[in-house]
């Protein structure tokens, strides 16, 4: 187990190794590259390997469970952007009341000064404004005005900006709402055509089994051709009698052949029994024949065994 184990590690970490030079060699974007297109190869020879009905209703699956998340996951997006516009829009609203109270008090606190500049030139005596409920020379008046100025500018541009801003955030909310309702509609459609999809892949598996079937009746067909081209069980019929017949024939044709073999042994034997030898009856008186009894006419015939008629 242990050596099994360090083989594992040692080829694990060459392979490492191999991986992390070739990147460093070619760079990672072409790396990237090539093991994406490895990868799309991998798919094609697989899409060949797996039968197209088993792939469309794989398809079919893996869209009834990715249009609900999609949905979901836009839904979320068109919440999250709704939230930040309410923020943008509650930020405009602060600054656009922070831009009109110091235009206000800006406008106030000028007429203000422009009071107070008029007496100081027509008085020696020192010129003082009261603002907000504080007192104010000349002078912190010019230093308020300007503080209230630099505020007012501030806002004005967050102001801009977040207009900006929600101008950006409409325009996405409203493509991510197309979007939603392309997929909804989508989704829609998808459910109402799903028995209809479904049905489509059942008759093309149908058709595949007929194809089969058909192409295993024509191999069956086509295995007669070694009799001559048949078309039909009448023609097969009709073949097989005629073999039938030819068989029947040769064999008829045999056992006629084996009848005539039978004769000529038969001659073969007679003529070897009839040699020169001499009888041993030939001294024996004539022996008178019973009529009842056979009679045998040939001498040889007795040494045959009896004679079957047929």
């Amino acid at each position: 187990m242990s050596c099994i184990t360090r083989c594992v590690l040692r080829y694990g970490l060459l392979g490492t190794l191999a991986l992390g030079g070739v990147t460093l060699l070619v760079g990672p974007d072409r790396m990237m590259a090539g093991l994406s297109q490895v990868r799309t190869k991998a798919q094609n020879v697989v899409d060949h390997v797996v039968d197209d009905p088993i792939a469309l209703r794989h398809q079919l699956e893996q869209l009834a469970d990715q249009y609900p998340d999609r949905i979901a996951e836009v839904r979320g997006e068109v919440a999250e952007v709704d939230h930040q516009i309410s923020q943008f829009e509650r930020d405009v609203e602060i600054a656009t009341r922070v831009v009109a109270m110091t235009t206000e008090d800006l406008s106030e606190l000028k007429t203000l000064v422009a009071r107070a500049e008029a007496e100081a030139a027509t008085s020696a005596r020192p010129v003082a404004i009261r603002y907000g409920g504080v007192r104010f020379d000349l002078e912190e008046a010019y230093t308020e005005g300007r503080r209230i100025n630099n505020v007012r500018g501030n806002y004005q541009d967050r102001l801009a900006h977040d207009n900006v801003q929600l101008k950006f955030l409409h325009e996405q909310k409203g493509r991510l709402t197309e979007i939603l309702t392309k997929l909804e509609e989508e989704y829609d459609t998808y459910q109402g055509q799903l028995w209809q999809l479904d049905r489509q892949i059942d008759a093309i598996q149908r058709n595949e089994r007929l194809i089969e079937l058909t192409e295993a009746q024509q191999a069956t067909l086509d295995s007669y051709d070694r009799f001559g081209k048949v078309q039909n069980l009448k023609q097969i019929e009709a073949k097989l009698a005629e073999i039938r017949a030819i068989q029947e024939s040769q064999l008829q044709t045999l056992a006629k052949s084996g009848i005539r073999d039978d004769y000529e042994a038969q001659a073969a034997f007679e003529l070897d029994s009839e040699g020169d030898a001499v009888s041993p009856f030939g001294t024996l008186q004539e022996i008178e024949i019973d009529e009842d009894e056979p009679t045998v006419e040939d001498k040889s015939v007795a040494f045959l065994g009896p004679i079957v008629i047929e």
